[in-house]
């Protein structure tokens, strides 16, 4: 320290201040440093600070903010208050803890999102059982008329009734003719059967719409005639080719059941012409008519079930529509079942647009209005494809589909859908749009 410096904490604080020509009102500007405290300081008044921490701080901030060492204050100030005693702090004599406040109940939107989120999962997650016992679930087919099999009937015709799953199709098997039908809102279902001299044994399958399964076959065997001619062990039953199927190489896969051991003739007949898929044009542009034939039916195939009762064949078909008959030689009464197949190429087996007819509207029993978007099902495996409504007349309905679909033919059950209600079903006619 030299001769004539200020020795005191406060006239070095107030020295170094006048000479920048600056007053209090600035410095706690801009230190930010309360004017009592600063001018405490440099009066070197230190019992109107807050404490040594605190006054220390405001020491070395003020003494950085006048260039001088804040080491060196720091000294002086230790200097000036060592002398002095600290003022003690006054203990504060022990206080009782106060008991705990409980909080207020409070619903805040985080709580009410949480509770809404599970209240969504846990519905989410009963949604996902029900549905789970719905699909795996066969639906129920029980036959109220007859309740048993019929002996020595007198009719060539009968009317079977039932319960089965709402708006359900029903389809028999092992007739000559094997019609189908379609279950009301209730499950109830009627059906009728033409019969022929001898044991008719009637195979009944139900298919589910909303999930598209099966039920069990249910068999009744209605003999007329009283009985006078031989009844047969079992009937005939194709398992392929389907309803209504369709191919491309023209080799028809053909296998089923019949009694053991039982030879069997399986004969085609051509429906259907052909579909034709091309445009010809005459060297002015017009569109020639291209004229198709019936194709020439195949040879007849004789086959013979196994021992267990199974046959497997195959039957070289030309393009067109076919019939597919398989019949027991010697059975009597004749023992028959048939199909309806279509072969053809690939574009020329897709069907944009076709017919139904003898449509029945659930509900309100009106239908719907041309124009109006739906869903339709062909088939109780596939998904409901999107399609519209025109010329709805009476019973009969136009559909065309957004995109063509394989598989499509006369005598296919058609079903309608607003979403999963179901509006209505038909069957698919022969006769094409606009015919």
């Amino acid at each position: 320290m030299t001769e004539g410096e200020p020795t005191k904490l406060g006239e070095v604080l107030r020295t170094a201040r006048e000479a920048r020509f600056i007053d209090l009102a600035r410095v706690e500007r801009d230190t930010k440093i309360r004017v009592r405290y600063l001018a405490a300081l440099e009066a070197g008044d230190y019992r109107e600070l807050p404490g040594t921490v605190y006054s220390r701080g405001f020491l070395r901030n003020y003494g950085l903010y006048l260039g001088l060492d804040p080491d060196y204050l720091v000294d002086l100030y230790r200097l000036e208050t060592g002398s002095a005693a600290e003022r003690r702090a006054i203990p504060i004599p022990p206080q009782p803890i106060a008991e705990r406040q409980r909080r207020p109940f409070v619903v805040t939107s985080g709580a009410v999102a949480a509770v809404i989120l599970t209240l969504l999962v846990a519905a989410f997650a009963v949604y996902l059982v029900g549905e789970f016992i719905t699909f795996a679930r066969t639906p129920e087919l029980r036959i109220t008329d007859p309740p048993t099999d019929l002996v020595a009937f007198d009719g060539s015709q009968y009317v079977i009734r039932g319960v089965t799953e709402p708006n359900s199709t029903v389809t028999t098997d092992g007739l000559r003719e094997n019609p189908r039908t379609t279950a009301d809102a209730s499950g109830a279902f009627s059906v009728l059967v033409r019969l022929v001299p001898g044991a008719n044994v009637i195979t009944l399958v139900a298919t589910d719409p909303l999930t598209g399964r099966d039920s069990a076959a249910v068999r009744r065997t209605i003999t007329v005639g009283g009985g006078a001619s031989p009844t047969p062990t079992s009937a005939i039953a194709l398992t392929r080719p389907e309803e209504a199927a369709a191919l491309e190489d023209g080799m028809l896969a053909v296998a089923g059941t019949a009694p053991a051991g039982a030879t069997l003739t399986l004969t085609a007949a051509p429906v259907a012409a052909p579909v034709v898929t091309f445009v010809v044009r005459n060297l002015a542009g017009q569109t020639v008519a291209v004229l198709t034939e019936l194709p020439t039916a195949p040879a007849p195939v004789v086959v013979t079930a196994d021992a267990d009762g199974v046959f497997s064949t195959e039957l070289p078909l030309g393009l067109g529509s076919w019939d597919l008959t398989v019949e027991e030689v010697g059975a009597t009464p004749p023992i028959r079942v048939a199909r309806r197949v279509v072969v053809g190429p690939k574009s020329a087996l897709a069907c944009g647009r076709f017919r139904v007819g003898d449509v029945n509207w659930l509900g309100s029993g009106e239908a719907p209005r041309p124009g109006e978007r739906v869903a339709v099902k062909v088939r109780s495996a596939a998904a409901p494809a999107g399609a519209t409504l025109s010329g709805v007349e009476g019973d009969a309905v136009e559909v065309a589909l957004d995109r063509p679909e394989l598989g499509i033919a006369p005598g296919q059950a058609c079903v309608f859908y607003a979403g999963e209600r179901v509006l209505g079903g038909g069957w698919i006619r022969r006769d094409r749009p606009g015919a």
